[in-house]
């Protein structure tokens, strides 16, 4: 594992519309021929019990990515050292909670620069860790207005209103008593600090939904974040926002009937149409002639505001699992998007349930799991995937509940790739929301920085593009969530790129 290796690129080599910086981190490579993953849990210390999710980012900003798991014990939070090994900081950190802990969604909040973290639990007050700046953080969840204690599963970051700060919405699910509340939260950012519960108000939340996962997104391309549900006992929800933050259920026109035990979620660009769409992990069915349960449901999206269901025709099978944790992820760098799906920790035998690694082949997904060599099993929740060794592939973590959590480093890996880190104006410091579309040999890609997604899960705030064999990028367009647009040309691949909104 090696830090990254700052370049310079001439300025004369980019169109700029708008005003940008750049800065760039290259690959070095040697020829060698990777084939499969490998299990590098032992070796890089990580070490897990009652493990549910996760969550990548570099909150020390050293150029590595860092890890955080949820236990129920309490978060554990893991330090990369930039040479393969992670060291336990949790206590050093100041993170103590909270117990039972489920979900992570990572976001600079507050606009200072630094990655916080909200951390999501059934059994007690959710936390708010803001990041101190000096590998220290403080749970500031109470001052924050954010301490939900409504038996929390997920939470996800997202600029819903348009005023250039991050507002969070909440999903809950269990019952911790038999008279529990479970209504999901939608916290707008007051910009002081505060943020303000306007589920109820705004649309976004109703007392009688079981939300399992929530996922912003602009599904029909007009600007403002939209929301989707994944709904556990009743059909997925897709809520559009008008703007201001309020919000219709506009489920049945958009063509969203289910699935129909939902737990979560992922939204991407499978077919690379530049339009959002989206996958809902769900649960097996129970018997035959069950028409509640199924396989992990593909909408794709017509880039007409409408979702079609294209489970069966790309290859989703139903394997007899409970689905949790998903990502759509170019794990082989050819430049579109594959699918990963853990699964487990329902049924009687839950953490033999095996989980499943796609390949995308022109609009068809082949299950490459065995091949790989990423046939893992351990009742897995959560799944999140990050360069976490610097070598420009992406790695995948599983997040066991039964066996320790897993990491695969990456050897399938044999296209080039460009990395892209986003430094936003004002609040929104790490641009979420930010659209980037990058053109190679007349084919477009579309990658959005989001903050929380799968299951509970956080992956790091940059966009990763597979570039196959192209040894340049033609161009890159970024949408900064303002609205303004960046574009630069004539880029060198394996590289990571920093671009900076003025």
């Amino acid at each position: 594992m090696s830090r990254p290796i700052t370049l310079t690129l001439a300025i004369s080599s980019i169109l700029l519309a708008g005003c940008s910086s750049l800065q760039g981190t290259g690959k070095t490579t040697n020829g060698e021929s990777m084939q499969r993953f490998v299990d590098v849990t032992r070796t890089s210390n990580i070490v897990t019990e009652g493990a549910r999710s996760a969550g990548w980012a570099d909150y020390d900003v050293d150029g590595c990515a860092d890890l955080l798991i949820t236990q129920k014990a309490g978060p554990l939070l893991l330090k990369n050292d930039c040479s393969g090994h992670f060291k336990n900081v949790t206590a050093a950190a100041g993170i103590d909670g909270p117990a039972g802990s489920m979900g992570i969604a990572w976001a600079d909040y507050d606009g200072d620069g630094d990655l916080d973290a909200y951390i999501t639990s059934p059994d007690t007050a959710n936390a708010l860790y803001r990041n101190n700046g000096d590998g220290s953080f403080s749970n500031v969840a109470e001052q924050a207005g954010v301490a939900d204690d409504r038996a929390s599963t997920t939470a996800t970051w997202g600029d819903m209103d348009g005023d250039g700060d991050l507002d969070l919405f909440v999903a809950n699910r269990f019952y911790p008593k038999p008279d529990s509340d479970i209504t999901d939260r939608l916290y707008r950012n007051d910009g002081n600090g505060h943020f303000t519960d306007i589920g109820i108000t705004s649309g976004a939340a109703r007392k009688d939904r079981k939300t399992f996962s929530g996922a912003w997104l602009d599904y029909d391309n007009n600007g403002t974040l939209d929301l989707y549900l994944a709904v556990d006992f009743g059909d997925d929800q897709l809520l559009s926002n008008d703007g201001t933050g309020r919000f219709q259920n506009v489920s049945r026109q958009a063509g969203i009937a289910g699935p129909a035990h939902a737990m979560g979620l992922v939204v991407g660009d499978i077919n690379n149409d530049g339009c959002p769409d989206v996958v809902s992990s769900n649960n097996t069915r129970g018997k035959p002639g069950d028409q509640e349960h199924g396989p992990t449901t593909l909408y794709l999206n017509d880039c007409q505001g409408g979702f079609k269901d294209q489970t069966r025709i790309w290859g989703i099978d139903d394997r007899g699992t409970v689905d949790w944790g998903v990502n759509l992820v170019d794990w082989d760098n050819d430049g579109d998007q594959d699918l990963s799906i853990v699964s487990g920790g329902m049924l009687k035998d839950g953490e033999k349930e095996s989980n499943v690694l796609y390949e995308n082949r022109d609009g068809r997904l082949r299950d490459m799991t065995r091949p790989l060599g990423a046939t893992v099993t351990g009742a897995a929740f959560g799944s999140a995937w990050a360069d976490y060794d610097n070598d420009g592939d992406l790695d995948w973590l599983i997040v066991n509940s039964k066996k320790n959590t897993v990491l695969l480093e990456n050897r399938a890996a044999t296209g080039n790739y460009l990395k892209v880190r986003l430094k936003g104006k004002g609040s929104n410091r790490h641009a979420v929301g930010a659209r980037l579309t990058l053109t190679t040999k007349g084919r477009d890609q579309t990658r959005v920085i989001q903050a929380g997604t799968s299951y509970g899960a956080s992956e790091e705030q940059l966009a990763h593009f597979g570039l196959g064999q192209s040894t340049r990028v033609d161009r890159l367009q970024i949408t900064w969530p303002s609205g303004r647009q960046t574009t630069v040309t004539d880029l060198n691949v394996n590289q990571t790129l920093t671009l900076t909104q003025h």
